[in-house]
C-alpha cells in the first residue's frame, strides 16, 4: 500500500506540470466591428470561400468577433512583448507599467505553483513524514488561488478599457480592428489545485489507515 500511495501521489502531482504549461486555461472572446463588415461584403458578393468556411466553422450567421483559448505556453511572448524596449509613446509606457506589478505576480505564482508540483512529487517519493506533501499540496492551492487573483488585476485595465486598442495603434478607428470584450481563466485551470486537493486528501486517508504503532512513530518525526 505505501507504494501504491506513492505512485498515485507522485504521478498526479507531476501531472500538473503539463497541464499548467499545455492545456488551454485562458479564454478571450474579441469584438471587431471591422470583420463583421468584411464578412458582410463578402457575403453580399456570394463568396464561396466565405461560405465554405461558416460550414467547416458550422456558423449560422456572421461573426462578430473572435474566441479562442490558449495555454500558457502559448502566450509566454507577452512579457516580451510588454517589456522589450519600452514604448516610445509615453501614454502606454505608463498603462503599460501600471500592470507590470501584476504580471510579475502572476509570473511568480505560476513558478511557485510548477514548483510546489514537483516538490510535492518528491516528497512523496522520499519523505517518510507525510506532513510535507500535504504542506506542499497546501502551499499549491494557496498560489492557485493567489495566481487567479492577480490574473483578474492583470487583465481588468484591458476590459475596462483603461488599455484599449488605440493605445498601441495610434489611429482613431483602432477600436474597430478589435475590441478586448472578455479574457478569463477556463474551468481547465482550476484543475490544478483541485490535483493538489486530491493529493493532500489521498495523503491524510492514508495515514489514518496506518497501524496505531506506525501512527505514533509518525506524530514523532521531525521531518
Amino acid at each position: 500500500m505505501k507504494w501504491v500511495y506513492k505512485i498515485v501521489s507522485a504521478l498526479c502531482a507531476l501531472a500538473i506540470l503539463p497541464l499548467a504549461i499545455f492545456s488551454p486555461t485562458i479564454y478571450y472572446y474579441v469584438s471587431s466591428v471591422a470583420l463583421q463588415g468584411v464578412f458582410a461584403l463578402a457575403q453580399m458578393m456570394g463568396s464561396q470561400a466565405l461560405q465554405n468556411a461558416m460550414d467547416k466553422n458550422e456558423l449560422t450567421s456572421i461573426p462578430e468577433g473572435i474566441a479562442d483559448t490558449l495555454s500558457l505556453y502559448e502566450i509566454g511572448g507577452l512579457y516580451e512583448r510588454f517589456s522589450d524596449g519600452g514604448s516610445s509613446d509615453f501614454n502606454l509606457a505608463e498603462k503599460l507599467d501600471f500592470v507590470m506589478p501584476a504580471l510579475y505576480c502572476v509570473i511568480a505564482s505560476f513558478v511557485m505553483i510548477v514548483i510546489c508540483a514537483i516538490v510535492t512529487a518528491v516528497f512523496a517519493i522520499v519523505c517518510k513524514d507525510n506532513r510535507k506533501v500535504i504542506a506542499s499540496s497546501f502551499a499549491g492551492i494557496g498560489f492557485s488561488i493567489f495566481f487567479t487573483m492577480m490574473f483578474k488585476e492583470l487583465v481588468n485595465p484591458f476590459l475596462t478599457g483603461q488599455i484599449n486598442m488605440t493605445d498601441f495603434i495610434d489611429v482613431f478607428w483602432a477600436s474597430l480592428i478589435a475590441e478586448i470584450e472578455s479574457i478569463t481563466l477556463t474551468g481547465t485551470f482550476y484543475f490544478i489545485p483541485a490535483i493538489f486537493g486530491f493529493v493532500a486528501l489521498w495523503t491524510i486517508l492514508y495515514n489514518a489507515t496506518l497501524p496505531d504503532k506506525e501512527k505514533e512513530i509518525r506524530k514523532k518525526m521531525i521531518g
